[in-house]
C-alpha cells in the first residue's frame, strides 16, 4: 500500500529533525555516554528526545505504533474501495482499529500533521476517481460499524438463546414414534402376484421402492460384460483346466469363509480377463488367486492379507507378480466390478416367490455348479438363475414349479427357460469326476440340508 505524503512525509521530517538534534546535544557528552552502561545509556537517550520510556516496556503501545507505521488505518480504507464485496463484519472490526491507530497517530504529530491530513470524503474522492463517486462513499459508510446494529444483534442472539431453552431434546422426553403415511402405489402387479415390495416396505433394509428398478438396471448391465467362448484363443489352456481351477477357487473361498458374491465375482473376473489376453498356463494360478484378491476388496468387508494368497499358492508367485496381475487384470477389465451376478438374481426371485430355503439352497447348488461348465459362459446370469430355480423346483417336484410371482419378477416365461434347464439337468445328472467335487462334497453337508444327495430325475416335467 503506498503511503500518503501529508502524513508519512512529516512524521518522516519531524524524526529527522529530532535525531539531528539529539546528535548536536550528544556530541559535547561523549566521554560520559562512553562510561554509561547500555540501559542508562538507552534512558539518557529517551531523555533527551522528551519520551517517558522505551517502546518495549509498553507493549499496547508498541501494537500501536506498529500499525501506526505500516499505515493500516488508510490501508483498510484503500481496501474498501478496491473491494467492495468484504464482509461487513470484517469492516467493522478493521473500522475500529481505524480509529484507534489514526487517533494516537495524529495526535503525536502534533497540529501541523492535523493541518495537513484532509477530510475522508476528500481524500476518497482524490484517490479514486470513479464515474459515481457517491456510490462508492456511500458503500463504504455501509461498511463502517454502527452501534445500533451491534446492540440488534446481540438482542436477536439472546433472544434465540432464550427461545432454543425451551425446547426438549430426544433424551430429554418421550421418544417420539413417527408414522409412515402410505404413499401412492407407482407399480400395480399383475393379477395372481404377490407383491412383494409392498410387503416390505416398511423394512429399510429391503428398500423396496428401488428394489424393481435395482434388478431391472442389472438386467441392463448385463450387456455391458459380453463373453464369448474364447478356448480357441487360448492355446495353453483347456475346459478341464478352466473346471480345475474354478473347483480350487470354491476350495479357497470355503477356507477364508467368503462371501458367495466373492467367488461368483471372481470367476467372471476371469472369463472376462481370459476372453481378451493370451495367457500360459503357468499364470493361470496366479491369475485365478489375484481374481479372487480382487473380488475380496470390491464385496469383503475384512479381505484377507496378500500373503494369504500367496500362500494358497504354494508360493509359487513373488508378492509383487500378483500385484502386478491385480494392476493388469484391473485395466483390462476397466475397472469396472459392478458385474450383475447370477447369485443375487437368484436370490431376488426366491424372496419374491417366497421359496423355502432347502429349495433355494438346491438352486444354489446347480447354479455353483455351473460355474465350472464352460458351455455356459456366455449364456446371461439372470436367465442362468432362473433356470436353476426353475430346475431346483422340478426336482423338489413342486405342484407349480413356476408361478406367476415368479415370471412377472423375474422376466422370463417358462418357455424362455426351458432349453436353458435341460442344460442344466444334463449337467447336474452326471457322474462327479473325482478332481472336481469340492462344491458336491460342500454342499452334501448338513449345513446346507445335503442338497448334493438329493437323486435327480432322469426326466423333467415341464
Amino acid at each position: 500500500m503506498a503511503s500518503r505524503p501529508g502524513t508519512r512525509g512529516l512524521a518522516t521530517r519531524s524524526n529527522q529533525a529530532n535525531k539531528l538534534k539529539v546528535q548536536n546535544e550528544n556530541t559535547s557528552s561523549l566521554g560520559v555516554i562512553g562510561k554509561m552502561s547500555r540501559p542508562a545509556l538507552a534512558n539518557a537517550t529517551n531523555k533527551s528526545q522528551g519520551l517517558k520510556r522505551k517502546a518495549e516496556d509498553q507493549p499496547e503501545r508498541s501494537k500501536v505504533v506498529k500499525a501506526t507505521k505500516k499505515r493500516s488505518a488508510f490501508g483498510d480504507i484503500t481496501n474498501a474501495l478496491e473491494k467492495l464485496t468484504e464482509s461487513k463484519k470484517i469492516g467493522t472490526q478493521k473500522g475500529n482499529l481505524v480509529r484507534a491507530c489514526s487517533t494516537r497517530n495524529l495526535t503525536k504529530l502534533g497540529r501541523a500533521t492535523k493541518e495537513s491530513v484532509k477530510p475522508l470524503a476528500v481524500r476518497i474522492k482524490k484517490d479514486e476517481p470513479t464515474a459515481d463517486p457517491t456510490a462508492r462513499e456511500a458503500s463504504f459508510c455501509d461498511s463502517l460499524p454502527s452501534s445500533q446494529d451491534t446492540v440488534f444483534s446481540q438482542e436477536s442472539n439472546k433472544t434465540d438463546l432464550d427461545e432454543s431453552a425451551s425446547y426438549v431434546t430426544a433424551s430429554e422426553g418421550s421418544p417420539m414414534v413417527l408414522k409412515v403415511e402410505p404413499k401412492e402405489k407407482l407399480i400395480v402387479v399383475p393379477e395372481g402376484v404377490e407383491d412383494y415390495d409392498k410387503e416390505m416396505e416398511n423394512d429399510p433394509f429391503a428398500v423396496s421402492i428401488y428394489a424393481n428398478n435395482i434388478f431391472a438396471y442389472y438386467k441392463q448391465r448385463e450387456a455391458t460384460f459380453p463373453i464369448d467362448k474364447y478356448m480357441d484363443r487360448q492355446p495353453d489352456v483347456s475346459r478341464s483346466m478352466r473346471a480345475i481351477l474354478v473347483d480350487w477357487m470354491v476350495e479357497v473361498q470355503e477356507s477364508f469363509e467368503l462371501n458367495h458374491e466373492t467367488l461368483y465375482l471372481a470367476v467372471k473376473i476371469i472369463d472376462l480377463y481370459l476372453a481378451r489376453i493370451v495367457i500360459q498356463r503357468d499364470y493361470l494360478q496366479l491369475i485365478g488367486s489375484t481374481a479372487i484378491f480382487i473380488a475380496c476388496k470390491f464385496d469383503e468387508r475384512t479381505p484377507p492379507y496378500v500373503d494369504d494368497f500367496l500362500y494358497i499358492c504354494d508360493d509359487a508367485y513373488k508378492r509383487k507378480e500378483l500385484l502386478a496381475m491385480e494392476m493388469k487384470i484391473l485395466k483390462v477389465i476397466g475397472f469396472d466390478l459392478g458385474i450383475p451376478l447370477s447369485y443375487r438374481f437368484l436370490r431376488r426371485y426366491a424372496r419374491c416367490a417366497k421359496v423355502c430355503l432347502e429349495d433355494l439352497t438346491l438352486a444354489r447348488y446347480i447354479l455353483e455348479m455351473s460355474l465350472m461348465e464352460y458351455d455356459l459362459i456366455d449364456s446371461s446370469d439372470s436367465a442362468l438363475a432362473a433356470a436353476a430355480l426353475l430346475l431346483a423346483r422340478c426336482i423338489k417336484k413342486e405342484e407349480q414349479p413356476w408361478m406367476p410371482t415368479l415370471d412377472y419378477y423375474s422376466g422370463y416365461k417358462i418357455e424362455d427357460l426351458y432349453h436353458l434347464t435341460h442344460v442344466l439337468h444334463t449337467m447336474i445328472s452326471q457322474t462327479p469326476k473325482d478332481h472336481l467335487k469340492t462344491i458336491r462334497n460342500k454342499y452334501s453337508h448338513s449345513v446346507f440340508y445335503k442338497v448334493a444327495l438329493i437323486p435327480i430325475p432322469e426326466k423333467l416335467n415341464i
